[in-house]
């Protein structure tokens, strides 16, 4: 089987191999799969690219609008279109997407937006050859890994109340040294998604502390047990507390987590990936 995997490159060196399109055709190389990955800044995006040599087109978020993405429309494979922030961007612009270059399906990463036939549910997941528990000193009792993005107050507030550590666009490798550095990391999703970092917080060894979301149930998040969910400030605070007065706590649910971890990463998604295929 051949695959092709189209994404923008990464536009930053640090983060550039945690992409999404070289996890994922690591993961399927591991199943013998043949896949290419082609797009805007890689070496090869000016070569010339016979897409009906391939078995599948697996197009992934792409937000450069110089109209860069082909006319799939004409292309007989199966093609798919990864969506990954719709939570951000609305889904409008998927299903207008899907309609033109007749995709076969779409992959939502939130699950709100399996809508009809067209989706199916294809949630995050970690890139466990990148990202695991460092050897570092968990030298922070709670942290903040990621992009503020609307966050500002809640941080403020854990780091004045509690000594969170704030790493604010910390990348790559870095993340990953940042994040098993923590005995707790606060996550708060955006809107309806369940974000990368709740996955990569389980595959660092840490203790993850995050918003209440509908679709934990499903990915066996369980609080208490391998995870904490609040559906507050105050319950948040509630959480902390509880995690100071007891670290053997912390410890399980640490253990626990991890456990879960190994359930969503991409290996386990490209198997799903295949057998999709298999149905399409």
């Amino acid at each position: 089987m051949r695959i092709l995997i189209i994404q923008e490159n990464g536009r930053h060196d640090k983060n550039r191999n945690f992409r999404e399109c070289f996890s994922m055709q690591r993961a399927l190389q591991s199943f013998d799969v043949d896949v290419d990955v082609w797009g805007l800044g890689h070496s090869n995006f000016k070569k010339s690219i016979d897409f009906e040599s391939y078995d599948c087109i697996l197009n992934l978020e792409n937000y450069d609008d110089s109209g860069w993405v082909p006319d799939f429309s004409q292309v007989n494979v199966k093609k798919m279109l990864w969506s990954i922030d719709a939570h951000v961007r609305g889904i409008e612009p998927y299903y207008l997407e899907y309609q033109r270059n007749k995709y076969n399906l779409i992959l939502q990463s939130t699950k709100d937006y399996v809508l009809d036939a067209r989706s199916i549910w294809f949630p995050n997941c970690y890139d466990s050859d990148l990202v695991y528990p460092k050897p570092v000193d968990k030298k922070h009792f709670i942290g903040f890994c990621g992009n503020v993005c609307n966050r500002e107050f809640v941080l403020d507030k854990l780091t004045t109340k509690y000594g969170l550590r704030q790493d604010i666009f910390v990348i790559g490798d870095d993340m990953v040294d940042a994040v098993s550095s923590y005995n707790i990391h606060f996550n708060m999703n955006i809107a309806n998604d369940v974000n990368y970092r709740n996955f990569e917080t389980l595959g660092c060894g840490t203790l993850l502390l995050t918003n209440k979301n509908s679709q934990y149930d499903d990915l066996g998040f369980i609080d208490g047990q391998n995870c904490l969910i609040y559906d507050s400030y105050e319950n948040l605070c509630e959480k902390i507390e509880m995690c100071m007065n007891d670290p053997e706590l912390v410890v399980s649910i640490i253990s626990n987590g991890y456990d879960l971890a190994d359930k969503h990463t991409y290996y386990n998604r490209a198997n799903i990936l295949l057998d999709i295929l298999k149905e399409l």
